[in-house]
This record gives C-alpha cells, sequence and structure tokens, in this order.
C-alpha cells in the first residue's frame, strides 16, 4: 500500500493538465487510485504538493517575468548569452514571439490540476478515514480554491483569455480540448470561490510557526480578493467593486492590528504593525522571513528546496561569485534616483533606496543599472559609502531559501489607497483623498531614517487642491513601486494605470472574438506608456510603439498549445508575429 500511494504521489508530482496538451499525466490504473484517496494524510499529501509545485523555477521565474520585465523595473543582462537571454530580450522591447519559453502556461496549470484533484476527492475521505472531519475537507477545500484562484489571476493578467477548467485530469482519455473563457467570466468565478473559501478558511491566527502565512488563511484570502476587485474595478469603473476592495482590505487591516502580541513595555496602539525602515529589509527579505506584516508567502527551506528563480534572476546565474544574474535593476531604482523623487522634492533618506540595490552603478548593453539586493543579500547593513565588491553579502548559491512574498500589509494598504483614489468625486473630495494620503504616509513614514531626516516626508499640503486626484494617483503608483520593486508586481499596477483612464475594454469577450467583429481596440494611456519606457533609453518610443492596443499588453497564447489543441485562438496581437521588426 505505502509503496503504491508513493509511486502515485510522485506520479502527481510531475502532473500537468495545460488545455489539450498531451503532457504526463496519471495511469489508467484505476487500483492504485483507489488505494490512494482513504487517508487523512493522502489529502495533506496532496494540499501540500500544490503548495509546493508553486515553488518550481519555472513558476517563481514567470511571476518575476511577467510583473517586472515588462514595467521599467528591471532590465535584461546582454552578457549572458543563451536562449533564455534572447527570450528576455524579446520581451524587454516588446518583440515577444509566440514560442517564447516565458508565453507559458504549463507551470501554472499544474498547480491548478493539483489543487482540482484536491477538490474532486477529497471529500470521500470522510467515509474513509473518521480522524478526517468536516472541518478538515472545508479548510482543505478553501485553501485550494484560493489557490486555483491565484493562478487564475496570474494567468488572466498575463494571457487574458485563458481556458477555464475546474475538474481534475487523471486519465489520458480524457477530452483536455477546453476553449478560452473571456477574463469576466473566469474573474467572476474566482470570487464566487474565494467569497466561498474565505467563509471556512483557516483563521489567520490559527499558527504561530511558518503555516500563518505558509498557508492561504483568511488574510491571505481577503487580500486576493481585493486585488481581483481592483483589477476589475480598473477596466469597469465600477464604484461597487472599488467598494468591495476596501471592504476586503479593511478586514486584513483589522485581523493583522489584532494579531498583534505587544511586548513588554509595549504600550502604543498603532493602526499598522509595521517593521521600522531600519529592519524592515532583515525582516521581510532575509531567512527566515515570514514577517509579522507579511500575508501569504512561498516557503523555501534552507537545506530542502532552494529559491532557484531568485539565484538565477537575481542573484547570479550559476555558482560562480562573480557572474551576472540574468537580470539588474533599471537605473530609476539606484539610490536617490527617479524611483526616490516625490512631488517637489527628492527623498534621500529612504532605506529602501539603500537597501534595495547595491549603489554601483554598472551598464548593461545600451542601459545603466544597478544589482539588486532585494531578496540576494544576506546582509542588512548598508551605506551610501559602500561600494566595493558586494559578493560575500549575497545569499549562497546553493542553498539560497529566500521566500518570495505574494502579499503583505503594505501591500493591501496601498490596494485601500488607490480604490479610495478612484472612489473621489473631484478634486474636493477631502475625506477620501485625504485618507488614502494617510495609508501612503503611513508605508512611506516607515521606510524614512527619520534620525536624518528634514524635508523629505510627504505632506498632505503637496497633494491637496486642484488636481490632487492625478497627484495621489502618482504618488500611489509611484510608493508602490519603491515598496514593492521586485517583488512582480509592477506591470499589473502599469496596467491598472491605464485601465483606469482608458474606455472601452470588454472583458465579456475574448480577443479572438472581437477581431472576428472587427472591432477597434481599446488604446494604451500614454502616460502609463512614458513610466514603462524609462529604462529603455533611445529605444523607448520603439518600444511603446508596439504597445499601444490592449491585445499587446498580453502575452501570446502559447504557440505549442494551439498546434495540438486547435480550439484555442491566438491573441490577434499576434497574428503576423513572424513579420516584427526587431530593434535589438
Amino acid at each position: 500500500m505505502k509503496i503504491m500511494k508513493k509511486y502515485l504521489s510522485m506520479i502527481v508530482a510531475s502532473l500537468l493538465a495545460v488545455a489539450c496538451v498531451d503532457t504526463q499525466i496519471l495511469p489508467n490504473d484505476k487500483t492504485v487510485e483507489e488505494d490512494f484517496w482513504k487517508s487523512k494524510s493522502d489529502v495533506q499529501l496532496m494540499v501540500n504538493g500544490a503548495y509546493q509545485a508553486m515553488l518550481s523555477e519555472n513558476v517563481i521565474a514567470r511571476l518575476i517575468i511577467w510583473g517586472e520585465l515588462r514595467s521599467e523595473e528591471v532590465v535584461p543582462v546582454s552578457s549572458v548569452v543563451s536562449t533564455l537571454q534572447e527570450d528576455l530580450a524579446e520581451i524587454n522591447l516588446a518583440n515577444t514571439k509566440t514560442d517564447n519559453q516565458f508565453a507559458s502556461w504549463a507551470d501554472l496549470y499544474a498547480v491548478i490540476n493539483r489543487c482540482n484533484l484536491v477538490l474532486d476527492k477529497a471529500a470521500q475521505v470522510m467515509s474513509e478515514d473518521p480522524s478526517y472531519t468536516e472541518g478538515d475537507y472545508l479548510a482543505d477545500c478553501s485553501q485550494m480554491l484560493a489557490l486555483r484562484a491565484l493562478c487564475y489571476f496570474y494567468l488572466v493578467r498575463n494571457f487574458r483569455d485563458v481556458p477555464y477548467i475546474t475538474s481534475s485530469y487523471t486519465d489520458s482519455s480524457q477530452d483536455r480540448n477546453v476553449p478560452q473563457s473571456a477574463p469576466d467570466a473566469v474573474l467572476s468565478g474566482c470570487i464566487a470561490d474565494l467569497e466561498t473559501a474565505e467563509k471556512n478558511a483557516i483563521s489567520a491566527g490559527a499558527y504561530t510557526d511558518w503555516r500563518r502565512v505558509g498557508y492561504l488563511t483568511r488574510d491571505g484570502i481577503d487580500a486576493l480578493l481585493a486585488d481581483i476587485y481592483l483589477w476589475r474595478a480598473s477596466i469597469k469603473h465600477d464604484a461597487a467593486d472599488y467598494e468591495k476592495v476596501i471592504e476586503y482590505c479593511d478586514k486584513v487591516i483589522a485581523s493583522k492590528k489584532s494579531q498583534h502580541v505587544k511586548q513588554r513595555n509595549e504600550v502604543e496602539d498603532k493602526e499598522y504593525w509595521l517593521a521600522d525602515g531600519r529592519s524592515a529589509f532583515s525582516v521581510l527579505y532575509i531567512t527566515p522571513q515570514n514577517a509579522e506584516e507579511s500575508i501569504y508567502e512561498l516557503q523555501f527551506q534552507s537545506g530542502t528546496n532552494a529559491n532557484n528563480a531568485i539565484l538565477h534572476y537575481y542573484n547570479h546565474y550559476n555558482g560562480g561569485s562573480g557572474q551576472a544574474p540574468y537580470l539588474f535593476a533599471s537605473s530609476i531604482l539606484g539610490y536617490g534616483k527617479e524611483a526616490f523623487q516625490t512631488g517637489p522634492s527628492k527623498i534621500t533618506t529612504d532605506w529602501r533606496g539603500l537597501m534595495d540595490t547595491y549603489n554601483e552603478q554598472k551598464t548593461a548593453g545600451d542601459f545603466d543599472v544597478f544589482e539588486i539586493r532585494k531578496f540576494v543579500s544576506e546582509d542588512a547593513n548598508y551605506s551610501p559609502s559602500r561600494t566595493t565588491d558586494k559578493a560575500d553579502t549575497k545569499a549562497n548559491y546553493t542553498n539560497a531559501s529566500t521566500n518570495f512574498i505574494i502579499y503583505r500589509l503594505t501591500d493591501v494598504m496601498l490596494m485601500k489607497a488607490e480604490a479610495l483614489t478612484a472612489l473621489a468625486t473631484d478634486d474636493d473630495d477631502v475625506e477620501r483623498l485625504h485618507a488614502a494620503f494617510d495609508l501612503v504616509y503611513e508605508v512611506n513614514l516607515r521606510s524614512m531614517d527619520t534620525d536624518n531626516m528634514s524635508d523629505d516626508a510627504l505632506k498632505w499640503g503637496s497633494y491637496s487642491g486642484a488636481g490632487s486626484m492625478g497627484y495621489m494617483e502618482e504618488l500611489i503608483l509611484q510608493e508602490r513601486l519603491r515598496e514593492f520593486c521586485f517583488e512582480g508586481k509592477r506591470w499589473y499596477d502599469l496596467l491598472r494605470y491605464s485601465f483606469r483612464h482608458t474606455e472601452g475594454i470588454d472583458y465579456s469577450t475574448t480577443l479572438a472574438q472581437q477581431a472576428d467583429n472587427e472591432a477597434t481596440f481599446p488604446k494604451t494611456y500614454n502616460e502609463m506608456l512614458t513610466l514603462m519606457k524609462r529604462k529603455l533609453a533611445g529605444k523607448g518610443n520603439a518600444v511603446a510603439a508596439k504597445l499601444t492596443t490592449e491585445p499587446a499588453l498580453y502575452m501570446p497564447i502559447p504557440e505549442s498549445d494551439i498546434n495540438v489543441c486547435p480550439i484555442l485562438r491566438q491573441n490577434p496581437n499576434y497574428s503576423n508575429i513572424d513579420n516584427i521588426n526587431k530593434n535589438y
């Protein structure tokens, strides 16, 4: 029996279920499958397997490339010559081909299928193992619904029109020829699942170890709901969705406050328990992570599983300490550079400017760049004068166990600020705009070197008055750049910014359907493109010219899947991709 269970878990560990692609699946051996779903430990093995699948280098690499490389935050290192580097260069310069390795959704569908397996099979275990209670079952389903929704949210934001699959594949004879659904339908399904999941969610305070933020608890589910509503609101310009953002953000904020355990002699009752800027880098990004303010992190453990994506993309691309990673930070993120200019003055006392990148400017191809420290450095002590070789402070290449953070409290705070600003009726809506400003102020203040701060603090007076809605929108976008650089969020922030200023986006039909009807695709907001191309120097205008309509803002549908699954339709932006005029 144990051998059969081990065999099944090994097969499932390599399972992929992507549209109709013929990939490795469970064998047609009913005896093995019938012998598996018998105990509580069987279900736990599968739940943990779904979480574990999110840790693959392919998944983390896509979270980085999709969320960062398409934005203005990072550039590829041209000195690394490989097919991978060519694919990174394509994406960086908006020349993405349909066979680009990062235009692949297979690994996220592998996670989705694992979630579907638990959702399909776990109920029968209650009749087999009395120790597997209804409460256990509901908690497991809550996590799998949430993890599946998170995967679909990534897919919608990057491919837009995707197959929406809610049942598992265990048999090679099953029909996997599934058409794409319009994003409205997918997001509505995710919201419905998450609302169900929230009712049965694990309490955020149920654990005191890594599971507190390693499992998708109620806080994680509420943060994801806020994020999805914010995305949809930016497209539909729907006040009700923005109100939902605030509702779920408030739930998370209240929960995090209630979880704080005061230390001896601690009397202050803060609204937001955030680590101060001097120590934030250490508690957020240096092992063991899982800080008090964190909500959901993908868990890596020293000696067990290295975060290879961080090693390759942010650290260095093999064991040699002097060899470059695949990605560098763009010039705007150096200490005292463009990212740290807010309003009328430059912020020079922001700990993030000191700690997130190394203060030694380099040149990668045509671009000025900085090395990334966030997620990489094992040393939280840094000063502007430290410009010598930093190799000794980088994570050990063979054993970097850095977690990848999906949600933390400051993300929720700034989501709420974004929603409040969007709901402001006009520039004189002081109540909402000031509330939004206060949230940004709290996030910004914790990162200030208050001992040496002069006139760098944010001031409400600089953002109130005529044009304050626009000022606040830009301030929030800028603060998110500083707070979440290299965490896989920036491209989505830029897209929401563009969508809020775009009319006519139709999320109820696929792009292929719109092309069939000869629809005119909405134009990209030019101010968003101005931000995006800041890293590209003289090539910026040529790249921006390729991103001027909605379809160009998404990745192509994987060519390999279309070849074997004729029901899939290519994003019309890539229909003539072979004729693309490369500019690199």
